[in-house]
């Protein structure tokens, strides 16, 4: 059962999304500070359903972690926008469709992991994207309709990508087997 509403869900990911890339033009540590919100109680409220944390702007969440938006900011040198925006759907629509705290999700997919996800993942519908995701993180939890456990190579496909800009092999560990 989803977290909240559906009529929600296209707000927050936009949200989301503008929020992730505030967070890329105004922070020194993107992925602390991505991590300290999915674990903050704004996004405890949220993902919870009440109406009032669900309607807040990305500047409010971000003035409750302290941060201050500088305006004249531009587009981040430093980190791809359009994959935090990936990013932020995937966070985003797992949250939802399959009701996990948000402290969980980071917990166990880390800021830093994901952003290297994008390019063995990016093709994929983000539903699709989560379902893959799941399979390897959080694979207690998710066991087939027949009762099997999903293929590993599916999980090492993922982990042994390759960036498909540089050509370089990403460098994830393992999480576990």
């Amino acid at each position: 059962m989803p977290a909240y509403d559906v009529c929600y869900l296209d707000s927050m990911i936009q949200k989301s999304r503008y929020l992730f890339k505030l967070i890329a033009r105004n922070c020194e540590d993107v992925f602390g500070v991505i991590r300290d919100y999915m674990k903050g109680e704004y996004r405890e409220r949220m993902d919870g359903g009440n109406p009032l944390y669900l309607n807040k702007t990305p500047k409010q969440i971000l003035g409750s972690l302290g941060i201050r938006i500088r305006d004249e900011d531009g587009i981040s040198e430093d980190y791809d926008e359009f994959i935090l925006e990936w990013m932020a759907d995937i966070y985003t629509y797992m949250q939802w469709k399959c009701n996990l705290p948000s402290m969980d999700i980071v917990g166990k997919i880390p800021p830093e992991e994901l952003y290297l996800k994008y390019h063995p993942l990016h093709e994929a519908s983000v539903e699709n994207g989560v379902g893959k995701l799941r399979e390897i993180y959080f694979r207690e939890d998710c066991v087939g309709r027949d009762g099997s456990i999903p293929d590993k190579d599916v999980k090492r496909m993922i982990l042994e990508s390759y960036d498909l800009v540089t050509g370089k092999k990403n460098k994830v560990s393992e999480r576990r087997e």
